[in-house]
């Protein structure tokens, strides 16, 4: 079984999902969501969003079991 190195798979995963979305044949990223993944700061209100596309980003990668 190979470890995963968290720190280097999530250095950048924001810029990669985005990548992945973007060769996908279903639905593009929505304005929002855009905006939640290139912002900084993330609000109260867009954390279900975040958590969503992460788990995503995650299972798009074979990183959940």
């Amino acid at each position: 079984m190979t470890e995963i190195n968290w720190k280097e798979e999530l250095t950048n995963w924001e810029e990669e999902y985005m990548q992945m979305r973007e060769c996908d044949p279903g639905p593009y990223l929505t304005d929002i969501e855009l905006d939640i993944l290139q912002s900084d700061v993330l609000k109260s209100n867009e954390g279900m969003i975040f958590g969503a596309m992460y788990a995503d980003w995650k299972k798009r990668k074979g990183l959940l079991s």
